[in-house]
């Protein structure tokens, strides 16, 4: 089996202690600092190494993530390289350093944290991928799967369905308290994720047997991931991350968050914070766009009209929260098309306080000293 390992200058040691482990296992690893030559044409190199693996690794740390660069043109390689991978396969793996915030799109594959168990989680992965490889089969089996893990006291549910038709997996969390306030947290968690889930079982498509035969048939994908994206004390914020692919040019994807105040407010949307204030939702995402475009590497237009209120509502419905900032997540066609990619909007909160409602500013600071 074969295997690509990307990494950022700065988490080379790193990334040669990972290198270690999996040619221990009697594994085939690509990494460059043991390939390359001098006189090799570098990138063309890199990416046939990329094309030719069966499984991808990515050393996810602050410096891959807060920089330009060829490690990101890795990274967005293997996102393309896994659009055409069977469902599940276990293609992309990002291993986690120092607890970063990893963006949305990357919580449609399997993530590991650096930590002492690392090892144990890797070789657990490439253990799975390689029973792929050995039972690779082009027929289509049913299955149903419902199963839950508990971690500190958090459980995590998770679905997985395979039909002639389509492939699905379902993952969402609970929380595993009897006090009224995390019953509302879990049950608002759990509606949100299986209201994606009967939506897209109603649309499943019926296929025929003869559009089924057809060079140009696919099953359907989809995937519901959640995750923590914030909690302290009963201040929680959650990112759910959304794929699906039905079929067309390429998949597309999500991202819907949900958000809690404590027990004193409950769920918060981001119309009670702004009170419902036309002028302050303009104005907020008006500065969100600017953001944005300080971020992209050239000029775009934007899909949003930002004198339709609705619009600009819904754009904004979309934002987390956690000690230093709120964060606005724009999924594809939201204010770019699918090209430009997610985009974030990250607002400190001495900023916030301009635009969010005094009662909920006081409160944070109140709270979180």
């Amino acid at each position: 089996m074969k295997i690509f390992v990307g990494y950022a200058k700065e988490d080379k040691d790193v990334a040669l202690e990972i290198v270690g482990f999996l040619e221990a296992l009697g594994l085939e690893v690509w990494f460059d600092k043991k390939l390359l030559v001098a006189g090799d044409d570098w990138d063309a190199e890199r990416l046939a190494a990329q094309q030719a693996a069966d499984m991808i690794i990515h050393i996810c740390s602050e410096q891959i993530l807060s920089r330009v660069g060829v490690v990101n043109r890795e990274i967005r390689e293997t996102m393309r390289l896994a659009e055409d991978k069977p469902f599940g396969s276990n293609f992309a793996i990002f291993l986690r350093v120092g607890g970063v915030r990893l963006p949305s799109q990357f919580l449609r594959y399997h993530y590991i944290d650096f930590e002492d168990d690392w090892q144990q989680a890797l070789a657990a992965a490439v253990g799975k991928k390689a029973s792929q490889i050995q039972h690779v089969s082009s027929s289509q089996v049913s299955f149903k799967r419902d199963n839950v893990s508990v971690t500190d006291g958090v459980s995590k549910h998770h679905i997985e369905e395979k039909e002639e038709t389509y492939e699905l997996s379902i993952e969402y969390l609970e929380f595993n308290s009897k006090e009224r306030y995390w019953k509302l947290v879990s049950s608002h968690i759990e509606a949100k994720v299986l209201d994606q889930y009967y939506s897209f079982k109603a649309d499943a498509p019926a296929i025929d047997d003869e559009e089924r035969s057809t060079d140009f048939f696919r099953p359907w994908e989809f995937q519901v991931t959640t995750e923590e994206f914030f909690r302290s004390g009963e201040f929680v914020s959650i990112r759910y991350f959304i794929y699906m692919d039905f079929g067309g040019a390429h998949g597309n994807h999500r991202t819907l968050t949900s958000n809690f105040f404590t027990h004193s407010f409950g769920q918060i949307e981001i119309k009670d914070l702004l009170q419902h204030d036309d002028e302050k939702a303009k104005k907020l995402l008006s500065y969100c766009l600017k953001v944005v475009e300080a971020g992209l590497e050239e000029p775009q237009e934007w899909l949003i009209d930002t004198d339709d209120i609705q619009q600009v509502w819904a754009a904004l419905e979309d934002f987390n929260f956690d000690s230093r900032r709120l964060t606005f997540n724009f999924s594809p066609y939201v204010i770019l098309p699918y090209v430009a990619g997610d985009q974030e909007a990250h607002m400190p909160w001495s900023v916030a306080s301009g635009y969010v409602a005094e009662k909920y500013i006081n409160f944070w600071y109140s709270n979180r000293q």
